[in-house]
């Protein structure tokens, strides 16, 4: 009965919580291409490597897919899939960020030997706004968002850091994840004083 009337409670909470999130905004958006200084069978071979600094996700090619998006060559796309949820950088709730299922699509186009065009889009984006569950398909309740223009961009500058190219502008990212990431270093500080001390006691 007791586990009844908390699973009842539990369910009840997450139904009055699902409107509570807020929308930050960006100062400006991202871009979501950008021209390396790099041949395109180098920024190919790249990607692999940017899949190990995506907490979450995994590259497969796109040529394993059909594609209906791309009417050119598409033998150098790759399809990067969440396997797990990653934190929202623009919705909140509570002043923490909400889970966030984002699918990229990275496509490339040669434009010369040493320069490659690549364009990230976004084929589907969830938040996660209530339910029960600790996987993408456990939750109950996900909303359909545009996309935010923030992981799109991170995505090229991990790939812009394989190639070594230089010059590429800073990230912009909403205010309030910069406070959570403020607070999240904090706290991180703080437990590694209180190891330090420990080990001196």
């Amino acid at each position: 009965m007791q586990k009844t009337l908390i699973g009842l409670l539990f369910i009840t909470i997450s139904v009055l919580t699902i409107g509570c999130y807020s929308k930050e905004k960006l100062q400006s958006p991202n871009p979501t291409s950008y021209v390396f200084d790099a041949g395109i069978e180098d920024v190919r071979k790249a990607i692999p490597r940017v899949e190990d600094s995506l907490d979450g996700n995994t590259v497969y090619a796109k040529e394993d897919y059909e594609n209906d998006i791309f009417s050119k060559n598409i033998k150098n796309d790759a399809l990067l899939v969440n396997i797990c949820d990653v934190k929202s950088k623009m919705f909140f709730r509570f002043g923490k960020p909400l889970p966030y299922f984002p699918e990229f699509i990275i496509h490339l186009d040669s434009i010369s030997e040493k320069k490659t065009n690549v364009v990230v889009y976004t084929s589907d984006t969830t938040i996660v706004i209530g339910g029960i569950g600790v996987s993408h398909f456990g939750y109950t309740w996900e909303k359909k968002v545009s996309p935010s223009t923030i992981e799109e961009y991170e995505i090229l500058l991990l790939i812009g850091q394989q190639l070594g190219q230089e010059g590429m502008p800073e990230c912009n990212y909403t205010k309030k994840w910069l406070k959570y990431c403020a607070k999240e270093q904090e706290k991180i500080n703080k437990r590694k004083e209180r190891q330090e001390k420990s080990r001196y006691n």
